[in-house]
């Protein structure tokens, strides 16, 4: 027996419920949410191995979202792995279709799907000043109420940056998240330098073409601190900050010692190793089976 006739299918529904009910949920949303930032993420992998190198996060989009978590955070949140101290504060927040649409899609970001909200992507929380990385999308609860999705449903959890990602997004609230966490050295220039280079900046080595992203900038010490490395600095190379125009000669520099760290012990361990192993040795676990000089 066929369906009746006069009355829409669950699937099919009806243009005005849907329009009323989308209504009311984002009115819902608007009365009962807060103002987040939504980062999109743009990857950059290595040719060869299509491994990500880092990800880059330059564009926002504020929109309006409701939280579910009125408790607090959900998630394992703190526990001890063979990694160290893991925060895995989660989040979970609900954002209407319609304005998804309105806010970020119609602004064409670069987005792996641009249908909707993608995994990976970062949430900017005002309240508590921190990123939140999303980590899935449920697109079909409810199950197609009137026969149509009204609101997405998002998990994120705390985002750690591991990679030393760029986050320029040009609002300062979030853009010091990446000067805070990003993995930052110490460079010592020589005397004889002119200007003073600005945060924020980006500099370039003469010799090496690498470059960075000026974190800091004493010119009484000469130390200079940097982020977002392209590639390593060498000794006695010029460094040019582009917008400033501040040249200085490199002196010395450890791409062991991260600044912005107290934990890491990146130098202690190499320098421990050295006392252990003998790197001289062309082959450590012994002589045999070694004819006519080969190693």
């Amino acid at each position: 027996m066929a369906t009746n006739t006069y009355f829409p299918t669950y699937y099919a529904g009806h243009v005005g419920e849907q329009n009323l009910h989308q209504d009311l949920v984002d009115e819902q949303i608007k009365m009962f949410g807060s103002d987040i930032y939504y980062l999109p993420r743009t990857i950059l992998k290595d040719n060869t191995l299509d491994d990500i190198i880092y990800s880059k996060y330059n564009d926002e989009f504020q929109v309006e979202m409701l939280l579910q978590n009125v408790a607090g955070f959900g998630g394992d949140e703190q526990y001890i792995s063979q990694f160290g101290l893991r925060i895995t504060d989660e989040v979970i927040f609900h954002v209407s279709t319609r304005r998804w649409t309105e806010a970020v899609a119609a602004n064409t970001p670069v987005l792996t799907d641009p249908s909707r909200p993608n995994e990976g992507d970062l949430l900017y929380f005002p309240l508590t000043k921190d990123l939140y990385e999303i980590k899935y999308v449920q697109l079909e609860t409810p199950f197609y109420q009137f026969g149509k999705i009204q609101y997405y449903t998002m998990t994120a959890e705390l985002y750690v940056s591991t990679t030393g990602d760029d986050i320029s997004t040009g609002v300062a609230e979030i853009d010091v998240v990446e000067t805070i966490f990003s993995s930052a050295i110490a460079l010592t220039l020589g005397v004889g330098g002119t200007g003073d280079y600005t945060v924020g900046e980006k500099v370039t080595g003469a010799t090496s073409a690498s470059e960075a992203e000026v974190k800091s900038w004493d010119s009484a010490s000469r130390i200079i601190q940097i982020i977002n490395r392209t590639g390593t600095f060498a000794t006695g190379e010029a460094l040019t900050g582009d917008s400033s125009g501040a040249v200085w000669v490199v002196s010395t520099f450890d791409t062991l010692q991260d600044t912005n760290s107290e934990y890491d012990q990146n130098r202690v361990i190499e320098d421990t190793a050295d006392n252990i192993i003998d790197w001289t040795e062309g082959n450590p676990f012994g002589e045999a089976g070694n004819f006519t000089g080969s190693i």
